[in-house]
């Protein structure tokens, strides 16, 4: 991540490499690390946490979710709340793109911010140009 990248939002795919400890994870430590010592600010939209939760949920049942959860809130990560500004956001481009809707709140996030985006999902591709991205 540059360090001049003053906010960056993570979208589930890019927790979830830190979670599950796969490939990218390291990037996604090194950011939180910047934002634990407050070089950075690293957000996640409560929708995209979502993701995360039931993603971990499904695959390994819902206590370890609930846990999963708890550490996360550990994390030096802003949560956004909904909001009809955002949410406006991204129906907009929900309409427009070929994007999961919750990747949407993640981009709508990012461009609102303008924030880097964070993330392991090819799908943002067709956001290059309009949001800034990287992968991981």
């Amino acid at each position: 991540m540059r360090d001049d990248a003053r906010e960056v939002v993570l979208d589930a795919c890019a927790l979830l490499r830190l979670l599950q400890d796969e490939p990218g994870a390291e990037e996604v430590d090194r950011l939180l690390c910047a934002a634990q010592a407050g070089r950075t600010r690293a957000l996640i939209h409560i929708v995209n946490l979502g993701e995360v939760i039931y993603t971990i949920g499904k695959a390994r049942g819902w206590e370890p979710a609930l846990r999963t959860r708890s550490e996360i809130s550990l994390l030096p990560l802003i949560v956004i709340p909904f909001s009809e500004d955002l949410f406006w956001h991204a129906v907009e481009l929900k309409a427009r793109y070929r994007m999961s809707y919750a990747d949407c709140f993640a981009a709508a996030l990012a461009i609102t911010a303008h924030a880097t985006l964070l993330t392991s999902d090819p799908e943002f591709e067709v956001l290059r140009g309009i949001v800034k991205l990287k992968h991981i």
